[in-house]
């Protein structure tokens, strides 16, 4: 259910890449006003670019997967600054330095458009989803993270379909701009009235409860 980079970039960016990075789980990948800058391609694991607002709550802006890309390159970052990578699960990424990435407009002119459209389609979706979930209930923005998620990592088990991606109370407080109390207490809600389930410390959700 992931939705991934373009075959041909993929392959590309794969095989430019001089580099395949291991990080750990929890691991910070890049933070505001690093002096390196690089374009990241995930080839197994998932990460999430955050913010950390001024009373430093961190605000979740998505979540991606393998096959997608990501980067703290002004042309090429989902956001011009403020932007954290970190790892979810243990991940290892293809890296492409700067240099490598400004040399590719030359060489790799079309992988270079294919690259703006998928960061686009990215910023697109996360608007979306922010639009959707900017006025309605809490207990409802809850439902649709979810329901966001089971479509992009979703795994079918039977009636229910597996979230792939761990989430904590805090995290989901994170993507909604609710808290941790507000959170804990509708999730139970939402177990008890059979709309979601956690197994294993992954949410399920019920056929028939998508609201995306």
């Amino acid at each position: 259910m992931n939705s991934s980079t373009p075959l041909q970039s993929t392959s590309i960016l794969e095989e430019l890449s001089e580099r395949l990075v291991n990080y750990a789980k929890k691991e910070v990948i890049f933070q505001p006003f690093s002096l390196d800058n690089h374009l990241y391609m995930i080839h197994s694991g998932k990460i999430k670019l955050y913010k950390n607002s001024e009373d430093g709550r961190k605000t979740i802006l998505i979540v991606l997967g393998e096959g997608e890309i990501f980067s703290n390159i002004p042309s090429f970052s989902l956001d011009e600054e403020g932007v954290y990578a970190e790892t979810i699960d243990p991940t290892i990424l293809h890296v492409l330095s700067h240099k490598q990435v400004e040399s590719m407009k030359g060489t790799h002119s079309l992988t270079v458009t294919e690259l703006y459209s998928t960061l686009n389609q990215q910023m697109k979706m996360r608007n979306l989803f922010i639009e959707r979930i900017m006025y309605t209930p809490v207990k409802e923005r809850i439902l649709f993270l979810l329901s966001f998620l089971m479509k992009r990592f979703g795994e079918k088990q039977g009636n229910l379909i597996k979230i792939n991606v761990h989430l904590t109370h805090q995290d989901i407080a994170s993507f909604i701009g609710s808290t941790r109390e507000t959170v804990t207490s509708l999730t139970k809600e939402l177990i008890k009235e059979g709309y979601i389930q956690k197994i294993n410390r992954n949410y399920h959700m019920v056929k028939g409860t998508d609201l995306s």
